[in-house]
């Protein structure tokens, strides 16, 4: 019954509003004190107040925090569950688990790691401006390269018993074709080797096959090139038009990203300098 008494209570006091903001500021013209300094749970000779429970309900996840105050139901389920989990942690206070070596060990790990994050959250946050953009992008300016391929890889379906004079033709036809501009219809069908056509495909270079993007940025519009052994595949280009760059507007973001974790990497190494680090290999 009393438990019946302080749900009912405290589902009034938090589910009345349609936002938290606005249940935050109202006021109690019938009280001196913040109407959320009120009490709406006793336990024991403790109290959980309405701030309390409000800056639970604000460290939630958005969507899970419209989902608690769209019925009483919901806020119901919510206040149980924290004075559940209220009573459980008083529980094991008393039963001494916070004294237990492993569990101090895992309060101590989950402490370093809730340190570590801050620390690098604050680090992360520093705003980048757009000079520094445009400087990145300047000077790494390779990494932005494009070009335009029809690619053609050719697969042996059977590996262990290719022959490679039909490889050798099919690869020596498969360059005739595209050095026409012909039509690769035809290859797709052949029952030796699997073959996959790309056509009018953008290659960004940074983000390539190093070993192909070498390849392609070394040739010329309308060249095509010799087969490239990729692992048990061989890879033709006819390279169609370039090389070009990505616009600034379409990198600005990942450029953004990249400089914080440059100045990220920059301020862990420093740091890692300053500690005087030395690693026994031969004692691991």
């Amino acid at each position: 019954m009393l438990k019946s008494i302080i749900l009912a209570s405290m589902i009034i006091l938090l589910s009345a509003c349609n936002d938290f903001n606005h249940l935050e500021n109202q006021k109690n013209e019938k009280s001196e004190k913040s109407p959320n300094d009120k009490i709406v749970v006793k336990i024991g000779s403790d109290y959980i107040t309405r701030q309390q429970l409000l800056d639970s309900i604000s460290k939630l996840p958005i969507k899970q925090k419209i989902l608690i105050q769209s019925s009483p139901k919901k806020m119901n389920k919510y206040i149980e569950s924290y004075i559940n989990k209220e009573v459980l942690y008083r529980e094991a206070l008393t039963r001494g688990f916070s004294e237990r070596e492993n569990i101090k060990k895992s309060i101590e790990e989950y402490r370093k790691k809730v340190l570590i994050k801050s620390l690098t959250d604050e680090i992360l946050k520093r705003e980048i401006s757009d000079k520094e953009i445009e400087q990145y992008y300047g000077a790494n300016r390779e990494k932005y390269k494009t070009a335009l391929v029809t690619q053609v890889s050719v697969t042996p379906r059977d590996k262990e018993n290719d022959n490679p004079r039909d490889l050798e033709s099919v690869l020596n036809n498969i360059r005739a074709q595209l050095e026409k501009d012909g039509s690769m219809d035809d290859f797709k069908k052949n029952n030796l080797y699997s073959v996959k056509i790309r056509e009018s495909f953008e290659i960004n270079k940074d983000k390539y096959n190093k070993i192909l993007a070498d390849t392609v940025f070394n040739m010329k519009i309308g060249e095509v090139s010799e087969p490239v052994k990729l692992n048990n595949s061989y890879v033709i280009f006819k390279f169609l038009n370039g090389p070009g760059y990505i616009p600034f507007k379409n990198v600005k973001n990942n450029i953004k990203f990249a400089i914080r974790n440059n100045n990220f990497n920059n301020y862990l190494n420093n740091l890692k300098d300053l500690a005087g680090i030395e690693i026994y290999i031969d004692n691991i």
